[in-house]
C-alpha cells in the first residue's frame, strides 16, 4: 500500500495538466504560457511561507529530503537520527491559487519515527490563495490551508492547519514575511508509544499513560495537544546580481506538540537557487534556540523542484 501511494504520486506528475498550446495553419507548434507571480519560496524547505502562488498553469514536481538530530529529545524521544523524503506536486490551477499534494516518507527503522511511528505515508493536501496583491504598503496577503489525510500505517482522523501570510516587497529586492497559524490535531498517531519502546504504557521507570496526565515536565512527554498555534517572521533577498540565488532567514515561535513541554523557538537559515527556467534548489538548516523539549535540536532540509510546465 505504501509503495503504491508513492507510485501513484509520481505517475500523477506525468499526467498533470500542461500549459496552453498555440498552433497555426502552416506549422503546428507547442508553447507554454504562464503568468509571472514573482519570487516563490519552495514550500517544504522553510518554516515561513510567502504569499506567492505558482504561476497559472505551472506544475512543479518537488522532492524534499530532511534530517533531524538524535540527541534527546531532538527527534521526539527516538534514539536514532531521523530521515525523511517527501515527493509532492504543486499546481497553479488558476489565477492566484496553488494546490499541492505530498506523501512524507520516514526512512530507516522500518518507518518508525520514535513517538510518530504511526502515520508514515499519510497524504498531505494543501491550498494557497493570494487574496490581495500590492495591498496597503505593497503587501501581498494570502491564506494557506493544509490537511493530513490518514492513508498511512495505523493512522486515523484528519489534522488541519489554517495560516495567514503577509509578504512585503521592497525596492531592493528584499522581501519580509509574517505568518500566523492555528492547527487542529485530531489524530492519535503518537499517543501509544513510550520511551522504552515496548508500548506497555511505562517508560524510563515512570508511567507513560495516565501518569503523564499530571506529571508532564521536561523529560516526560504528555499527550499531543489538540490545538497548536504559532507565528513565523522571515525575510529573503538576492545574493547575486541577477537574483538567481537568494538568502532566506526565518524565526519560528509556536506551541509545543505535547502537553507539559515548553514552546518552540527555532531559527532557520539557508538559500534558494533558480538553476534555470525549469529547476530550483533550496537548502535550509534549523537550530533550536533554547532546547525546546519536543522540537529538533538541529536539522536540515534539501528541496529540488522541477517544473513539468513553465
Amino acid at each position: 500500500m505504501k509503495r503504491t501511494l508513492a507510485s501513484v504520486l509520481v505517475c500523477a506528475c506525468m499526467a498533470a495538466p500542461l500549459a496552453a498550446q498555440e498552433s497555426d495553419v502552416t506549422n503546428v507548434t507547442t508553447t507554454t504560457t504562464t503568468v509571472s507571480t514573482g519570487v516563490d519560496l519552495l514550500d517544504g524547505s522553510w518554516y515561513v511561507q510567502d504569499a506567492t502562488p505558482l504561476a497559472t498553469g505551472k506544475v512543479d514536481l518537488r522532492f524534499t529530503a530532511g534530517w533531524e538530530s538524535a540527541a534527546f529529545p531532538a527527534n521526539r524521544g527516538d534514539s536514532d537520527d531521523d530521515y525523511f523524503l517527501t515527493p509532492a506536486i504543486h499546481w497553479g490551477c488558476c489565477n492566484n491559487v496553488e494546490l499541492s499534494i505530498g506523501v512524507p516518507m520516514w526512512l530507516g527503522d522500518g518507518g518508525d519515527v520514535g513517538a510518530l511511528r504511526d502515520g508514515n505515508f499519510d497524504t498531505n493536501v494543501g491550498m494557497l490563495w493570494r487574496i490581495a496583491e500590492d495591498w496597503v504598503g505593497e503587501y501581498d496577503v494570502a491564506l494557506a490551508a493544509k490537511a493530513r489525510i490518514p492513508t498511512g500505517d495505523a493512522s486515523d482522523k484528519v489534522d488541519g492547519e489554517l495560516r495567514l501570510i503577509m509578504t512585503h516587497n521592497y525596492d531592493s529586492g528584499v522581501r519580509s514575511h509574517f505568518n500566523i497559524f492555528g492547527a487542529s490535531m485530531n489524530g492519535t498517531n503518537d499517543e501509544t508509544v513510550d520511551w522504552d519502546g515496548d508500548d506497555d504504557g511505562w517508560g524510563g521507570g515512570w508511567g507513560r499513560g495516565w501518569m503523564n496526565g499530571w506529571w508532564g515536565g521536561r523529560n516526560h512527554m504528555g499527550e499531543q495537544r489538540d490545538f497548536q498555534y504559532g507565528a513565523v517572521i522571515g525575510a529573503d533577498g538576492p545574493l547575486c546580481g541577477d537574483g538567481a540565488v537568494r538568502w532566506v532567514f526565518d524565526y519560528l515561535h509556536r506551541s509545543s506538540e505535547h502537553d507539559g513541554q515548553n514552546n518552540w523557538n527555532m531559527a532557520e537559515v539557508g538559500w534558494e537557487w533558480s538553476v534555470d527556467d525549469a529547476s530550483k534548489l533550496g537548502f535550509s538548516v534549523q537550530v533550536n534556540l533554547d532546547r525546546s523539549t519536543d522540537a529538533p535540536n538541529v536539522g536540515a532540509m534539501l528541496t529540488y523542484a522541477h517544473a513539468l510546465t513553465f
